[in-house]
């Protein structure tokens, strides 16, 4: 703008100057030395305006409106949106006004955008910072929650633990006699049925021994069921003391045991029979701390060798039974043998 105002000047200068000394070039003042200083000072002094001039001209003109521009830039610098530039009609649009006008108008609505944007922003700004803080404290939950299920879990872990080993316990009485803790009637037919079908039809041996201990009755009615039940303890341990580690022996009645032997020869089992019975009859079995009493047991055995598979559970404990019965009915504290080769009973000890 300032180079086309000193254009404008120069041109402006230099036409008088030139008309000056086109009218003194044919008279005689143009040889006379004063006047043609005062020309060059003229055109010197002229040249000089044209180009301050323009520069004092732009200043004087849009100097003011280029301070408020700059007053209006700092205040929007410092976050004040609310002193604008003043103008005469603000809401016009800008049609038919000077540029500058127009300028300070667009400044004003620059300056109002700016003040939206950074309303906008700050707003973000805000909605993020909450969002953040909802994340942090949604977080905090899930830890606690986390935390909870874990020691939930492991409270779970704990109990199913408890609960398994009580649900072992029980199978364990079930199976167990509570007197004598060793195996119940129910365990020991439950692995009787199970190895008579795993063992019988492949031909190898499986022998049962019944046991009966000889007028128990007596001892009862003598000394009181609670000597009586101390007699029986004692005689648990003395046959798991005389029977193998693979031999399940139980308590299957009152009075009555049995023993099932796998993989054992008749002989096998008839020697572990009389082995029960020298035991229990040397055995002083104590009913209190004076007091002790003697006992007898009558045995039955029966073992399944050859063609197995013609018989089954029931007839191996009949057969061990009715050798039990040969012995009681044969002078009791004796071990019968029930023979299936020969469907004979013989008492060996």
């Amino acid at each position: 703008m300032v180079t086309k105002l000193r254009l404008v000047f120069l041109v402006i200068v230099l036409i008088p100057q030139g008309i000056m000394f086109g009218m003194a070039y044919k008279s005689g003042l143009a040889a006379n030395q004063y006047f043609n200083q005062i020309q060059a000072v003229c055109l010197a002094s002229s040249l000089l305006l044209a180009l301050g001039l323009p520069h004092l001209t732009v200043g004087w003109l849009v100097g003011k409106y280029i301070a408020q521009l700059r007053q209006l830039c700092s205040r929007v610098k410092l976050g004040n949106y609310r002193e604008l530039l003043a103008l005469a009609n603000e809401a016009r649009d800008g049609d038919g006004e000077d540029d500058m006008t127009a300028l300070m108008r667009d400044m004003n609505w620059m300056a109002h955008q700016i003040e939206i944007r950074e309303r906008d922003l700050q707003q973000a700004v805000s909605d993020l910072f909450q969002s953040r803080k909802h994340i942090d404290e949604q977080n905090k939950y899930l830890i606690s929650v986390n935390a909870q299920l874990v020691e939930a879990q492991v409270n779970l872990r704990e109990q199913a633990a408890e609960l398994d080993h009580a649900c072992k316990s029980m199978q364990v009485m079930a199976m167990t006699d509570p007197l004598t803790q060793m195996a119940n009637r129910r365990r020991f037919f439950d692995a009787l049925d199970e190895n008579f079908q795993q063992l019988v039809c492949s031909l190898q041996p499986i022998s049962l021994l019944i046991l009966d201990i000889d007028h128990f009755k007596a001892i009862n009615d003598s000394y009181g069921h609670q000597a009586g039940d101390k007699v029986l303890q004692e005689m648990a341990e003395v046959i798991q003391r005389n029977i193998r580690h693979s031999d399940l022996a139980a308590r299957i009645g009152g009075e009555e045991y049995a023993i099932l032997m796998t993989d054992a020869s008749p002989e096998a089992a008839a020697t572990v029979a009389k082995k029960i019975k020298k035991s229990i009859e040397a055995h002083g079995f104590s009913l209190d701390e004076n007091r002790q009493v003697f006992i007898t047991v009558s045995i039955g055995v029966c073992t399944l060798t050859q063609r197995a598979c013609c018989f089954d559970v029931e007839k191996l404990y009949g057969f061990a039974d009715q050798a039990l019965y040969h012995s009681k009915h044969n002078g009791r504290n004796s071990v019968s043998v029930y023979s299936t080769a020969t469907s004979s009973i013989d008492k060996v000890a």
